[in-house]
């Protein structure tokens, strides 16, 4: 038997199993009740329905509402305080917060007449111990199966046959591909002892990817100026917000302020304005929302031990609206940095029309035609591990610096970077808020 840092009270070496040629092990392992972390998992989640919501009453609400004292603001305070004043009571009125039990992905549903058919099984074999209830109740476990089977060749059958067939097949692919990107964690171990308070995990998940970072270097920095131009500020308009909202999933999801993408979607042709107001306030004054600066934190798991905190990665969930305002934002800016050739053309990643595939393309490409000419080619490849993480943003607002960005648009970038938290999320269970000293 091999145990990781536990070693066993006892062993003993039984008789074969029925119907087995194997031997039974008995192990007796030590578990300290006093100190573990044995708790009750969350069985319910907090969440809003937008199925059947009324989009054209929402429309409505938001026409009626007061929003004078918003337009004559000139505090970003005061104004974001009005819009998710107002907003927020919209979102009750249309989708009100609900709670729903929680049920793992990787669940075999079963249909009711089957559970009633297996409650009567259960209880037929622990009154008489017959072994054919035990023959039956697998039977029936593949009856469920089945049903599954021709449920899910109808669900590709029906898609394969409608007439938007990809967009159709790409959602039932992503709905099958949920159970592998299941975010619970129900377990953890840590110093021998296996944990399950969720609340005592999400704290671990909390300081764990707080320490991916570097600490904040407070040091002066020279960075040579590398622009003969300059770009000072960022032009927001009724049409880019609205582009910039299209650009957006489709999703219920949300982050720290509770508003969901799909509220900015289909909220009407009203919200553009109200949110080119708050930008427009943002940029001016050279700040960034602190609402805005926290981000949930969503473990997922990549691969190996589940319960080894290595094995999961952080996904960033940032409020929606701070997401509109900084594509508008990365824009202009990659516009701005391409024009001047301040990024390299050997770069792929994060640019509009390059990707993985260019980049492949391009190096292919450079192989075929050094080995066409008879030369010999070699490849170092490197990986920098946790890059993004390790950023320091005093050297990034320096580098932007450099590179002609002026206020009022530095000093947006530079709040943008200063004061963050993240909170790690499982279910509804909330870590304490870290902060966040590095990495983009």
């Amino acid at each position: 038997v091999f145990c990781h840092d536990v070693t066993p009270l006892s062993l003993q070496v039984s008789k074969e199993l029925e119907s087995s040629d194997h031997k039974m092990v008995l192990c007796a392992l030590p578990f300290d009740f006093r100190h573990s972390s044995i708790h009750k998992l969350q069985k319910t989640r907090q969440y809003r329905n937008y199925k059947n919501v009324d989009w054209n009453l929402l429309h409505t609400l938001l026409s009626c509402s007061d929003w004078e004292n918003f337009f004559l603001s000139s505090s970003l305070t005061d104004a974001l305080d009005i819009f998710y004043q107002i907003n927020n009571s919209c979102l009750d009125t249309i989708a009100p917060i609900k709670l729903s039990n929680i049920i793992k992905s990787n669940d075999l549903y079963i249909p009711l007449h089957y559970r009633e058919k297996l409650r009567r099984l259960q209880k037929s074999y622990h009154k008489s111990n017959d072994f054919s209830a035990l023959m039956e109740i697998t039977m029936t476990f593949n009856q469920v199966k089945e049903v599954h089977r021709l449920k899910a060749i109808n669900e590709e059958l029906s898609a394969m046959h409608s007439s938007s067939k990809v967009q159709n097949l790409v959602r039932l692919f992503n709905k099958r591909l949920k159970p592998s990107r299941n975010s619970d964690t129900p377990c953890i171990l840590r110093n021998g002892l296996m944990i399950t308070n969720h609340n005592i995990i999400t704290n671990l998940f909390s300081d764990f990817f707080a320490n991916r970072g570097i600490p904040q270097d407070d040091n002066e920095v020279d960075i040579t100026n590398s622009a003969t131009n300059h770009m000072e500020s960022v032009t927001f308009t009724y049409d880019n917000i609205c582009k910039s909202i299209n650009s957006l999933r489709t999703s219920s999801s949300y982050g720290v302020d509770g508003i969901a993408s799909i509220y900015f979607k289909l909220g009407g042709p009203n919200l553009p304005l109200i949110l080119l107001k708050l930008f427009d306030l943002s940029l001016t004054t050279g700040s960034y929302p602190n609402r805005w600066k926290t981000s949930y934190i969503c473990p997922r798991y990549k691969s190996g031990d589940r319960t080894n905190l290595h094995n999961y990665r952080p996904i960033n969930i940032t409020p929606v609206i701070s997401r509109i305002m900084e594509k508008i934002v990365c824009d202009q800016m990659s516009d701005y940095l391409l024009s001047e050739k301040l990024i390299f053309n050997s770069q792929h990643g994060f640019l509009k029309t390059r990707s993985c595939m260019t980049c492949h393309f391009e190096f292919f490409n450079l192989v075929f035609t050094k080995r066409s000419l008879g030369h010999l080619v070699l490849v170092l490849y490197l990986d920098i591990s946790k890059a993004f993480d390790m950023v320091n943003h005093k050297l990034l607002v320096g580098k932007l610096s450099s590179y002609g960005i002026r206020n009022p648009l530095l000093a947006w970038l530079n709040s943008f970077l200063s004061n963050r938290h993240q909170i790690v999320k499982i279910n509804s269970t909330l870590s304490k808020p870290e902060p966040v000293t590095s990495g983009v």
